[in-house]
């Protein structure tokens, strides 16, 4: 019976280092699986940002190119509507231009 009782001792001490064993893995997955998300998500974030900065930048560029064509228009005296109109930009956009450029 003590015989028994040892076989039973050693298989619970196996199970109970298989099962730490296990947790350890567990716990090392989980780990390196959120490190590997972190990793993910930067790089998505990068990606998102830099989308953004182009589709801003041109936005931006867009704008500019409209200004720098009112400027022209200006300089070559066309009707202030009719600017507003081609270029798209208001009123007040066209009239900062005329005025900043003593035009």
């Amino acid at each position: 019976m003590a015989e028994l009782s040892m076989e039973a001792r050693m298989l619970a001490e196996a199970r109970e280092k298989a099962l730490k064993d296990i947790n350890s893995i567990r716990g090392e997955a989980m780990r390196e699986g959120k490190r590997e998300g972190i990793k993910e998500g930067k790089r998505e974030g990068i990606k998102e940002g830099k989308r953004e900065g182009i589709k801003e930048g041109m936005k931006e560029g867009i704008k500019k190119g409209k200004r720098e064509i009112a400027k022209k228009m200006l300089m070559e005296g066309l009707d202030l509507k009719l600017i507003i109109k081609i270029t798209g930009l208001t009123e007040s956009e066209v009239l900062e231009l005329k005025n900043n450029g003593k035009i």
